[in-house]
């Protein structure tokens, strides 16, 4: 969403407009806490980034756990467990912001002030050929297949399980033992991230013929959720997101599913040099 104003044309009292910011769509109703945020901290703009931390929970094959998982919990180098067989892994920076440190904190030294909460629901229509059994990488893809080997086991309803999702999933994002802005899936769509689109295509390899069918649903419509008031995560201050399985489906046949949350506003960092 754009919250800049109309151009003007420098008609009379009107005057020229300047180039695009940064700021260009943050809600400005926000730039006052950005401003005392900045000289709270000796307001060195070098330590200043744009951050968006994030999570990722490999969901593998097979019936949803009626169970919890917290978000920002489990930090690069150490190993966490795929949601449904618990096989586990040693988490990456493809996996999790590099700013979390073992508890669920911003490391010494960083701190955010988060202005915007997204779920992403990575579920394709088309599953891959092969994923990665073992390693860092373990149920990620291994080989996306091609559509001219394609069977019919390989389709998967997208909108069907993006539903599931949305409707069976409760999220609650916490900072020590606050709870905040929490509900199902569908209350916190994944703004600017993820992908979205379907095609039909070919027939398949194998007989009897059949339409081969990709796609990508996305978790809303390209506007992230933004907080009223922006919420402050201090350095070594524990944090999270929960989620919650409120209705155990099955995805058996159509997995696996990734499940990425965000968190999404301005960082401070440690500058060196």
């Amino acid at each position: 969403m754009q919250y800049d104003q109309s151009p003007q044309f420098g008609f009379t009292q009107s005057a020229l407009p300047g180039l695009p910011t940064t700021l260009d769509t943050i809600n400005p109703a926000y730039y006052q806490q950005i401003a005392n945020f900045i000289s709270a901290k000796g307001g060195r703009l070098a330590s200043i980034t744009g951050v968006v931390l994030y999570d990722t929970l490999r969901i593998n094959a097979g019936v949803l756990p009626s169970r919890d998982f917290i978000f920002f919990q489990t930090p690069v180098g150490q190993t966490q467990g795929l949601f449904v067989s618990g096989a586990t892994y040693t988490k990456q920076e493809i996996d999790i912001h590099p700013w979390i440190v073992q508890g669920g904190q911003l490391g010494t030294g960083y701190e955010a002030l988060i202005w915007a909460i997204g779920v992403q629901f990575h579920i394709v229509g088309k599953l891959d050929d092969d994923v990665q059994t073992t390693g860092n990488a373990l149920n990620l893809t291994l080989d996306p297949g091609a559509y001219t080997d394609a069977v019919i086991a390989d389709s998967a309803p997208v909108a069907n399980q993006l539903r599931a999702f949305q409707e069976g999933l409760v999220f609650k994002f916490f900072i020590n033992q606050t709870e905040f802005e929490s509900g199902p899936g569908w209350r916190f769509p994944a703004g600017c991230y993820g992908g979205s689109g379907f095609a039909a295509l070919c027939s398949g390899a194998t007989a009897p013929a059949f339409a081969v069918e990709d796609g990508w649903a996305n978790n809303g419509f390209g506007w992230a959720y933004q907080m009223p008031v922006m919420r402050h995560i201090p350095s070594l201050t524990k944090f999270g997101v929960r989620m919650q399985v409120q209705n155990p489906f099955d995805i058996t046949t159509t997995g696996p599913v990734r499940v990425v949350v965000t968190l999404e506003g301005i960082g401070i960092q440690p500058v060196t040099g």
